[in-house]
């Protein structure tokens, strides 16, 4: 089994992938849209319900194996082919590969409505926050298990927020959890229609049990709610 590179560190001639596929958004504010999702492999936190394991612990998953290391120009084909003209690019933590990205952006139409989900922990480079579309900015609460120091950054949060294209997409669970998203919400002063709660869930059963709950936490907050339609139609299966 090989240790991965740091991505941060190493060449940006390449992008490391863990799969390519075509979907419907199930989270945020573009639920149900047609989408084709690029997920990046490798990440710096490390959420005990993370459901894309395969992208970063490399304890239990092959890096080999889960990995493939693509030129600049292939990525970008498949940008370009996108039946609908709209790309989620996801994680592992895309920003860790972010001046690979910018060069993909530069091979690829301004028409293609791109849109990225990070875990707010990285500043974006000048040419990412000049052609994003949309960040889907999660921040981990402590419920996640990592330390408040690896998992917050406030740099890299106001950037996003100031970018005026940032939605706060915050995963929760408890009461503790809900009191914890309010409070970050309003520390980095990010707007209440554009923060949203979303169930901690990873089965059907799951998002059904919890989701009124966060739904009433929402709608007390006055803040957005998410559910998890991938989770709700194919149970969260992997390439959905």
């Amino acid at each position: 089994m090989s240790s991965p590179p740091d991505p941060e560190t190493s060449g940006s001639d390449v992008l490391r992938l863990s799969e390519v596929f075509d979907s419907l958004q199930g989270e945020g504010v573009n639920t149900g849209q047609p989408c084709r999702f690029v997920r990046l492999a490798i990440c710096n936190l490390h959420c005990h319900y993370c459901d894309t394991k395969y992208t970063w612990d490399f304890d239990k998953f092959d890096y080999d194996r889960e990995v493939r290391e693509v030129a600049l120009e292939s990525v970008a084909q498949q940008f370009r082919e996108a039946p609908a003209g709209h790309i989620v690019i996801t994680g592992g933590e895309p920003l860790l590969q972010q001046r690979a990205l910018a060069k993909v952006f530069e091979r690829i139409p301004e028409t293609l409505f791109l849109e990225i989900e990070t875990n707010g922990t990285r500043v974006p480079l000048p040419a990412l926050l000049a052609r994003v579309n949309q960040w889907n900015v999660s921040p981990k609460l402590a419920s996640a298990g990592d330390t408040e120091a690896l998992r917050i950054r406030p740099e890299a949060l106001t950037a996003l927020r100031d970018s005026g294209h940032a939605f706060l997409k915050l995963v929760v669970r408890t009461e503790q959890d809900r009191d914890e998203a309010e409070a970050l919400r309003e520390r980095f002063g990010f707007a209440r229609d554009r923060t949203l709660l979303m169930p901690e869930a990873s089965t059907p059963e799951e998002l059904l049990s919890r989701s009124p709950q966060v739904a009433a936490w929402s709608q007390a907050l006055t803040v957005r709610f998410s559910s998890r339609l991938h989770v709700t139609l194919w149970g969260g299966r992997r390439g959905t």
